[in-house]
């Protein structure tokens, strides 16, 4: 019976490491693809939370992350992103509204990112035929969406990286 006992909590407790292990790969994914995306290494940062709404026509959707970093990201962010607030055309495209079963929101809404003061912004034009991948000037130009963006906020460390595939 002893036996018996010991065996369930030694599976208990591979199952628990298992789950944590999967989950921790999952997030260094995430991770690495947003630092390529955004053109900075978050390595260190965490991931809050994230919702991933692909899955539409040809992996149409969003995904939208939350992501806490530090002080040496600050530095950097300061010296490569722009400043806020966005470009105008920007501005236009994430104040698109899409409506749900719970009314229409923009992404602001829709992902709780509030207005932030003291902050600055990276793009990536991940559609095919752009030019200038880091310029979001024709964004609203092209035949569909798809792009990154992150906002920083300086005041509390926190990146919040939308993507846009349509």
């Amino acid at each position: 019976m002893k036996n018996n006992i010991e065996l369930i909590i030694i599976s208990i407790v591979c199952g628990v490491m298992l789950f944590f292990s999967i989950n921790s790969c999952s997030f260094n994914k995430k991770i690495t693809n947003i630092s390529y995306n955004i053109d900075l290494n978050i390595r260190n940062c965490k991931i809050e939370n994230d919702i991933d709404n692909h899955g539409g026509f040809l992996g149409d959707g969003d995904y939208f992350a939350k992501i806490i970093c530090n002080e040496k990201e600050d530095n950097e962010i300061k010296m490569t992103w722009k400043k806020l607030p966005l470009s105008e055309e920007l501005q236009k495209v994430m104040e698109i509204k899409k409506c749900h079963d719970d009314g229409c929101k923009d992404v602001f809404e829709e992902y709780s990112i509030p207005k932030i003061e003291n902050g600055y912004y990276n793009f990536l034009n991940r559609q095919v035929d752009a030019k200038d991948k880091r310029n979001d000037q024709e964004i609203n130009n092209q035949i569909s969406y798809n792009f990154s963006v992150a906002i920083y906020d300086g005041d509390n460390k926190i990146i919040y990286y939308y993507e846009l595939d349509t």
